[in-house]
């Protein structure tokens, strides 16, 4: 059986599930991949565990707990790049990096991971989504896999790239990626306040911790941009166009003070909603992406309209261009976005 040490950077909610999905399948993973994944590290952004010969069972549980518990998980870290050449010295081979952090700056480590021969699975989508200089080796290359980046759960890389393998032209890509956003975008159409739909979304822990993050649309703007570049187009950033769903006078309070300044921008939501709804319409935050460019914002869309109520993922193509390629259905969540992880990771364990 092969066995497959794992470095694992990220400890929050996903990394935690991972760990945990990891211990649970360990008899599915034997039985369907002939592999184990031995977990040699478990990084968080302040603090590390390092075992070369792989952490138990035991202690990824505890490691968890510890993590639920907010103590640190062990001595301060290095920085990821170092933890890479820490395990190339200690004559680790055929290793996986996984990265489900939301960390900028991670692209050393993804580089050198690669140059030691290592896979590398991601769900942070910030390497995928930087200059296109940078990014373009992550998409040639085999030994990386991201499928928790756009959908969570959802096979939407997966789908896109056997579109692709098989020789199909993507002509047009449309979604609505923030389930996010599509909670809000429902509270208004039953005529909540927007500020009262942004403080619910809050509460329930949808949001990230400063909802600006979600209301931004760079996250949304992120997942587009990945699904373009796979399909051909080597764009840059600046090339999709973003409607913020707050004005930049609100950018640098903190975010109490953001949240009290949000019924400032009741009237103008509840305008929109109203004027779609006299039309047979509702909002949604959708993006849409053609030759190159893209745009993601709000829209008016018919509320008969079976999309209207889905998270999903669009393909119009040269075999599918009367009627577009969808995936839909739920996505979002720890545990699905730490069930596409462990996919990538199985699917490399086979392949590597």
């Amino acid at each position: 059986m092969k066995q497959i040490p794992v470095i694992l950077l990220g400890a929050g909610g996903v990394g935690q599930a991972l760990l945990g999905q990891i211990v649970a399948t360990r008899a599915q993973v034997a039985a369907r991949a002939n592999a184990r994944f031995n977990v040699v590290t478990v990084a968080d952004s302040q603090t590390w565990r390092w075992q070369p010969e792989g952490l138990d069972d035991a202690t990824l549980q505890e490691l968890v707990a510890l993590k639920r518990s907010r103590q640190p998980i062990g001595a301060p870290r290095p920085a990821p790049v170092e933890i890479i050449v820490e395990a190339c010295d200690a004559g680790l081979e055929g290793a996986l990096l996984v990265d489900v952090t939301a960390a900028k700056g991670m692209e050393p480590a993804l580089n050198a991971a690669l140059d030691a021969g290592y896979g590398v699975v991601l769900a942070n989508k910030k390497p995928l989504a930087g200059p296109w200089e940078g990014a373009q080796r992550f998409f040639a290359e085999p030994r990386l896999r991201h499928e928790s980046t756009v959908g969570g759960g959802q096979p939407v890389i997966a789908t896109l790239r056997t579109l692709l393998d098989t020789g199909d032209e993507v002509l047009r890509i449309e979604g609505q990626l923030s389930g996010t956003l599509g909670y809000i975008c429902r509270r208004l159409d039953e005529g909540t306040r927007f500020s009262v739909a942004l403080a619910a979304a809050k509460a329930h822990g949808y949001t990230e911790p400063d909802p600006r993050e979600d209301l931004g649309g760079k996250d949304v703007m992120r997942k587009l941009l990945i699904l373009g570049r796979m399909a051909g187009w080597s764009m840059e950033a600046e090339e999709i166009e973003v409607e913020s769903l707050y004005p930049s006078a609100l950018a640098h309070l903190d975010v109490n003070e953001f949240m009290l300044a949000s019924l400032a921008l009741d009237p103008s939501f509840q305008e929109r909603a109203s004027a779609a709804g006299a039309a047979g319409e509702v909002l949604r935050y959708v993006a849409e992406l053609a030759d190159g460019r893209g745009r993601v914002g709000l829209k008016a869309v018919p509320v008969e309209s079976p999309l209207a109520n889905l998270k999903y993922v669009s393909f119009q193509t040269g075999r599918y261009d009367d009627e577009p390629l969808i995936i839909a259905g739920k996505g979002a969540g720890v545990e699905m976005t730490a069930a596409g992880v462990l996919g990538d990771m199985i699917a490399l364990a086979r392949e590597m």
